[in-house]
């Protein structure tokens, strides 16, 4: 599928919002938006994902026809002095379904709508003390519960995290496997008795549960079996007169027609056969988990008239990448009458959902990435369609971001934070490196149209692309010792004297990604290699420059040699300048001529630089960086939560 990503659209009723309050982590008042078709929702572990998804399902039901106990728990920090408030509204509804819903709709200037309140409230003055749930609709909650009849259009199919979808689909008393079964159309069609010489195809279930009910009477261990019971009854614990006869039967036999078919039903698996393509010994708990979503939606692929509504937690659970990409294209096609929420901690899920599509929950808020929310343009979201891949997507799952244009910095900053005593994982910091393209769109994301802030910070790392005077000779060419001889056309690169203006050529830099609680760091002159040159690395780089450059040399003294060789030439040169200018320019000139690429140096360094700075405090190592490199680390790891 590329990098092409999917939306979903349908025409017909879909939840386009979920409030709640007071319910788990929940106090304040939280609103949800969806979008008709798929809605993913992300965010960091504990964010408050799965609680959206059981307020829906505690409010609508689920197929499975499963009871939600209100707990202790479900009550906001366990105080059950509060009621718990939830209210669905649905909208884009059918003919049939304003129909279905007609004394309970609200009727607003665009459409009809239907809105149900559910709410809990814990009882103290009954014994045992316990929770009252009551439910009606209407903007002010003062329109009566639509019928239970009514409401059976409302409930949603729900897909529980790491679920045993093997235990699902085996036999067995209320089998999951069983009620899918059983509300196939056309279950019942089909003759009713066997006769002699039917193909035993155009039986009823029910025929088949009465027929193998006969073939198990007529076997002759069964017979011996009912015939030896019957003799210890009758003679040996039967009183004279009490005379009993047996009969094993299928279970369910004397039932109606509907419990027979359900009883028969309930003694089927669904299995993988052994000698499919692929497979070779036991399913693997991912094939399990695809198995119980396509039973699940089986029950809706033909259904065009009834809304219906899926909730998916962590599908990618024990599913490989391939895999995933396949469950969320065919969980996006416009043309399934479905809704789907779904939730999860994929990167990869998340960067093939569009962006419109995509909820971000944080600090229990509900942020829409939907066009017209964000400080995202059109054409914004037409470029990160197009390049937001799952390894930048991990910035939705992340306490703080750092944004950067390359790999040096990518690779660098890791490193960096750690010897500065934040470690970047520690505090759930996520690199994200855009490579040269898009920073500003990237840092919008997180940028807000109006209300709440997304309280993420976000550092914005990029360079400044200035050089010193003596830098186009160095790192370009001799010739441009001589000014008369820079390019009058067309020219690339800058230099000090021409920025007449420094303040507001930074300011203009900034600007571009700056903005709520996205700043923008920004080195003193040119780029990250040649900082940490200017500021005083400028000599160990040469040294790991010069182990670089003898790297495919086999023999180890040769190697060695030719390192010292080569490190004396390097450093000599560095010497001849004066000024740290130049220095750290003839530093860059290694880059600037392709010599060595950054991200390989970058790389190397970060291991040179845990032996550079070893036995020195972290004030030491302070001055000794870059400054704009350690005010972007301590933004983005200052003040987060749960450090």
């Amino acid at each position: 599928m590329g990098n092409k990503k999917i939306n979903c659209g349908g025409r017909f009723m879909y939840i386009s919002s979920v409030s709640i309050e007071n319910f788990r982590a929940f106090k304040e008042k939280a609103v949800f938006h969806f979008n008709p078709g798929v809605t993913v929702l992300i965010g960091e572990n504990d964010c408050g994902k799965s609680t959206v998804i059981d307020a829906i399902r505690y409010v609508l039901g689920t197929t499975d026809q499963s009871w939600q106990r209100i707990e202790l728990s479900d009550y906001y920090q366990e105080n059950t002095d509060n009621e718990i408030h939830i209210t669905i509204t649905f909208s884009n509804l059918t003919v049939r379904e304003k129909a279905a819903f007609l004394e309970c709709l609200t009727y607003t200037k665009d459409e009809e709508i239907l809105i149900i309140n559910w709410s809990a409230k814990y009882m103290t003055n009954v014994n045992p003390h316990r929770t009252f749930v009551s439910v009606n609709c209407g903007r002010n909650a003062d329109v009566a519960a639509p019928s239970a009849e009514a409401r059976e259009l409302l409930r949603v199919t729900y897909l529980k995290p790491l679920r045993d979808a093997q235990a699902q689909m085996r036999s067995g008393r209320g089998s999951r496997l069983a009620q899918i079964l059983s509300s196939i159309p056309d279950l019942n069609l089909g003759e009713r008795e066997y006769k002699e010489g039917m193909d035993i195809t155009s039986l009823s279930l029910a025929g088949i549960f009465d027929l193998s009910n006969q073939l198990l009477a007529e076997h002759k261990v069964i017979k011996a079996v009912n015939k030896g019971i019957g003799d210890i009854l009758n003679t040996e614990l039967m009183l004279n007169n009490d005379a009993v006869k047996t009969q094993i039967t299928v279970a369910g036999e004397g039932n109606t027609d509907e419990k027979k078919i359900y009883s028969l039903l309930e003694k089927l698996d669904l299995n993988i056969q052994k000698d499919s393509v692929s497979n070779y010994g036991n399913v693997g708990l991912g094939t399990s988990n695809l198995m119980s979503m396509a039973c699940e939606m089986l029950l809706n692929q033909d259904n065009n008239e009834l809304s219906t509504f899926m909730l998916i937690e962590e599908p990618e659970a024990h599913i490989h990448a391939q895999r995933q990409l396949k469950l969320i294209q065919s969980m996006q096609k416009k043309e399934e009458n479905q809704q789907v929420i779904m939730t999860t901690h994929s990167p990869l899920l998340a960067s093939v959902v569009e962006l419109n599509n995509l909820l971000l929950i944080q600090n229990r808020k509900a942020f829409s990435m939907r066009e017209g929310e964000t400080m995202l343009d059109s054409s914004d979201y037409k470029f990160l369609e197009r390049y937001l891949d799952a390894t930048k997507a991990n910035l939705f799952f992340a306490k703080g971001v750092i944004i950067v244009e390359g790999p040096g910095e990518a690779l660098l900053l890791p490193t960096l934070a750690q010897l500065l005593n934040r470690n970047l994982t520690d505090y759930g910091i996520s690199i994200v490196d855009v490579k040269s393209t898009g920073l500003r769109r990237y840092a919008r994301i997180f940028q807000r149209k109006e209300g709440d802030e997304i309280n993420i910070p976000v550092s914005c790392i990029t360079d400044r692309d200035v050089m010193p005077e003596c830098a186009p000779a160095i790192c370009l060419d001799e010739k441009y010792k001589d000014k008369e001889n820079w390019p009058k056309k067309n020219r690339k690169w800058k230099v000090e004297s021409e920025i007449k203006d420094k303040e507001k050529y930074i300011q203009e830099i900034e600007k571009k990604a700056n903005g709520q609680n996205v700043k923008t760091f920004i080195p003193e002159q040119w780029t990250l290699e040649y900082e940490l040159a200017a500021n005083g690395l400028g000599e160990e780089m040469l040294q790991t420059i010069a182990a670089m450059s003898v790297e495919k040399i086999q023999d180890n003294e040769k190697k060695e040699n030719k390192k010292a060789e080569l490190l004396e030439e390097y450093t000599k040169k560095y010497n001849k300048y004066e000024d740290k200018e130049a220095k750290a320019s003839y530093v860059y000139s290694f880059f600037s001529h392709k010599l060595i690429s950054k991200a390989e140096f970058a790389q190397q360094f970060s291991f040179d630089l845990e032996n550079i700075f070893e036995g020195k405090t972290v004030e030491e190592i302070v001055t000794a960086l870059p400054n704009y490199l350690v005010k972007a680390i301590e933004y983005v790891t200052t003040n987060i939560e749960g450090i």
